[in-house]
């Protein structure tokens, strides 16, 4: 069985945007499948070509993608954040009024997609669904596009102090409500929500705000021990992070500083996978030996001494036992299955 996933049941895929996590992802599940497991591969923001390709949708459903490789099964599903939340609140609350009223209140329909930390809480909420289903061998997830890798992981617990009992006892006492300190609680981020909620103006803003956070103390508990679940299940010993990124000096510098961060925090680094490291057709540097005058190895030349220089900073991460796998830029643009199945095929190759 692949080293990458030997002894996992959860995968974490991590890393800034435009580094290839989604494909990764998928190629990581695809091999799986192929050894025989069954694998759920969840995707926060895939590219439409890969979704639609995948022949994934924004439901949330999960699907069942086959080819005649796979000794096991592979079922992938696009998040549906809304969709997440809403289920989480009324399983919370028990299926309440309370909750069924609350899902019709403007100020949660806005904000429950939109709040700083909702989509990395329902992200990982959906992960947490799967594995508490018991029903795959191995669940991977791509995790939506940060700036720092470490704001997805502390995302939940900030989205949970906004909820938090104090809190909520403000909204609750109708002579204490001030919009001002609405602003200063709220994620910086989220003040650009507010501005879209300016048609709920005086106080028809305030009732609705009012009615939102005394219609959450039905769930906001389960909230707070859900968050601790979450975290529980990211330290522990089968739950892996996999970090993407690409050959760029400042990404590795990322990387190493990552790799750092997430052991203090006490989460499992297994593996950095350095995306379209070298082109495909590339190989091993047969091209260079081939050509040893011409301007394609002087230009490899370069190419390669930068290449060990870069790969210097990836020293301390070998150091820590985390693997280091290199993925070629591949010739075509993955748009179907078969494409996903030709990262498998790079992935399955020794580091």
């Amino acid at each position: 069985m692949s080293m990458l996933f030997k002894d996992a049941s959860v995968l974490v895929c991590v890393g800034t945007g435009g580094v290839g996590k989604t494909t990764v992802a998928a190629g990581l599940g695809a091999l799986a499948a192929e050894e025989g497991l069954k694998v759920l591969v969840l995707t926060v923001d895939p590219s439409r070509r890969l979704k639609t390709t995948l022949g994934l949708d924004d439901s949330g459903d999960v699907q069942q993608l086959k080819h005649p490789r796979f000794k096991g099964e592979l079922h992938a599903a696009v998040l549906n954040s809304k969709k997440t939340f809403d289920e989480f609140v009324l399983r919370a609350a028990k299926h309440s009024d309370s909750a069924k009223k609350i899902l019709k209140n403007r100020l949660y329909v806005q904000l429950s997609t939109t709040l700083s930390g909702s989509q990395e809480f329902t992200a990982l909420e959906r992960l947490h669904q799967a594995v508490e289903s018991k029903e795959y061998d191995l669940v991977i997830l791509d995790t939506p596009p940060a700036q720092h890798a470490m704001d997805f992981l502390r995302a939940p617990q900030k989205l949970s102090a906004l909820f938090q009992e104090k809190i909520t006892r403000w909204f609750r006492d109708p002579k204490a409500q001030n919009k001002n300190f609405l602003i200063g609680v709220f994620q910086a981020g989220t003040k650009q929500v507010l501005k879209a909620l300016e048609y709920l103006t005086g106080s028809e803003f305030m009732r609705e705000l009012s009615d939102f956070f005394l219609n959450i103390q039905a769930w906001q508990g389960q909230l707070e021990e859900r968050t601790a679940e979450v975290h529980r299940l990211l330290v522990d010993p089968k739950t892996q992070f996999l970090l993407i990124c690409s050959y760029d000096r400042s990404k590795l510098i990322e990387a190493g500083k990552f790799a750092r961060e997430i052991r203090k925090s006490g989460y499992q680094l297994k593996a950095c996978i350095l995306n379209r490291a070298f082109p495909e057709w590339m190989g091993t540097g047969d091209a260079f030996a081939q050509d040893p005058a011409g301007k394609l190895a002087q230009s490899w030349a370069a190419y390669f001494q930068e290449r060990r220089k870069n790969s210097k900073i990836l020293v301390e991460m070998q150091n820590q036992s985390v693997q280091i796998h290199e993925l070629p830029e591949m010739k075509e643009d993955i748009r179907s299955l078969e494409g996903v199945l030709q990262i498998a095929d790079q992935l399955r190759k020794p580091t």
